[in-house]
C-alpha cells in the first residue's frame, strides 16, 4: 500500500485527510482523516487502521488489500537494533564541592 494507492481509495468514500505527515522514526506515512481515524502506512507496504469504528474504512481498503495485523506478523523485526541503557558505573554528580 501506498499513500497516493490509500488517497484513491479514500476518493469514493467522502472521507477527507486532515493532516498528511512522517513517522517520527522516517519509517512511514500517518494519514490522520476528518472523522478522526488514523492510517499508518509503513515504507514497507504493510498499513495499518486506527479508528473506533473502522468497519466501513476496513472494509474499502480490505478490497484492495487486506490490513497488516500486529498480532499475526511474524516478518523481520526492524533493520536497526536498538541497544538497553546501560547505567555508568559511577554516576556524575552534579555539583563539586
Amino acid at each position: 500500500m501506498t499513500v497516493q494507492q490509500a488517497e484513491t481509495i479514500l476518493l469514493p468514500t467522502g472521507v477527507k485527510i486532515a493532516l498528511q505527515h512522517r513517522f517520527a522514526g522516517d519509517r512511514g506515512t500517518i494519514l490522520r482523516l476528518d472523522n478522526y481515524a488514523m492510517i499508518n502506512i509503513y515504507d514497507d507496504g504493510r498499513y495499518y487502521i486506527q479508528c473506533d469504528e473502522n468497519g466501513a474504512l476496513l472494509a474499502v481498503f480490505s478490497e484492495v488489500e487486506k490490513p497488516w495485523d500486529p498480532d499475526t506478523w511474524g516478518g523481520p523485526g526492524p533493520e536497526e537494533q536498538i541497544l538497553p541503557w546501560i547505567a555508568p558505573r559511577i554516576p556524575p554528580r552534579r555539583f563539586d564541592f
